[in-house]
């Protein structure tokens, strides 16, 4: 056979991994499986690590999957399940028996993992609380976590603060095409503030909620600019790799920046001295983009065009992550 019909020389050959971590997506604690969870994700991935385990040895592929135990649709699907069903258990024998009855499902559809665990049940849930807390004092030692008293969506219909799920409304970021806004982030993953959320309403009650300051631990992203861009770098020259995901990640390293539509130029010329610094410049979609240098200044002056009546979207920056709440 000639090198030009030998995959080997065309550089064709599969080149595979010693060794192999497969993960199967978490499903949440709050129901049992549904057939998308099986036929959209575990069949694959069990393909996959069977195949694996015949191409390098079994001893060398770990598949694994587990319970999300922790989230705000756990919670909510709990309080429906005792409204509704007259569940009376607590909250963790709620997830444990959703755990249990994933677990059979997968035996029954002899989905062959090494391991499925779930994050607050036994050893996982030990491995899990240390590394946590190890992560966060780590990050606390080295002064990365602020803790920040910040404005939250407040239901006086439910008397209760909202988490992120609970709340729905219009993505606030320019050029976004998610249906769905959040409290803190789109469903394409863009973060904002939450007072930055347009059109904002309450699941829980359907009423418009208020916002309310309370204090949260955050861990700020900014200061890491130089480091994730360095980790996008990395990412760019991995092998297979879609060019969408770098230029996705990169749109979040730009300054802080707020979206003004041309049709409102000449109220922002008007009271654009009342703004803190800023540099013009022609942005996208018949607009003008105002650049910061920082977030604190960014949302100072949309505090000032608000007052002004003036309509504005904000741009993809790296704002505080928050950890706790």
């Amino acid at each position: 056979m000639s090198d030009s019909n030998n995959p080997d020389a065309a550089g064709m050959r599969p080149i595979f991994p010693k060794r192999a971590i497969i993960t199967g997506g978490m499903p949440y604690g709050n129901k049992e499986l549904h057939f998308g969870h099986i036929g959209g994700v575990f069949v694959q991935a069990d393909i996959f690590a069977r195949f694996l385990r015949d191409r390098i040895g079994p001893e060398n592929v770990i598949f694994q999957s587990g319970t999300d135990c922790f989230g705000s649709p756990i919670v909510e699907h709990y309080e429906r399940v005792r409204a509704e069903h007259g569940f009376s258990g607590t909250i963790q024998e709620f997830v444990l028996s959703n755990h249990e009855k994933q677990k059979k499902t997968f035996a029954n559809y002899n989905i062959d993992m090494n391991l499925f665990a779930a994050s607050s049940f036994g050893r996982s849930s030990e491995i899990h609380a240390d590394y946590s807390s190890e992560i966060l004092k780590t990050l606390h030692a080295n002064s990365h976590l602020v803790k920040l008293c910040v404005r939250q969506f407040f239901d006086p219909a439910a008397n209760r603060f909202l988490n992120g799920r609970q709340v729905i409304g219009v993505c606030p970021i320019e050029g976004c095409q998610s249906e769905k806004g959040y409290a803190d982030e789109c469903s394409l993953g863009h973060q904002y503030e939450p007072s930055e959320l347009l059109f904002p309403k309450s699941t829980l009650t359907g009423s418009v909620p208020e916002m309310r300051e309370a204090e949260n631990w955050y861990i700020d992203l900014a200061p890491f600019r130089t480091e994730l861009g360095k980790y996008v770098d990395d990412l760019e020259k991995e092998p297979g790799m879609r060019p969408f995901v770098p230029a996705a990640l990169r749109e979040f390293f730009e300054k802080p920046t707020v979206h003004v539509k041309k049709t409102q130029v000449e109220q922002l010329d008007a009271m654009s001295g009342k703004l803190p610094s800023h540099d013009r410049s022609e942005g996208r979609s018949n607009s003008v983009r105002l650049v910061f240098e920082t977030l604190a200044l960014r949302e100072k002056a949309c505090k000032i065009l608000g007052l002004y009546n003036i309509r504005f979207r904000n741009g993809k920056t790296l704002v505080p992550f928050r950890l706790t709440g």
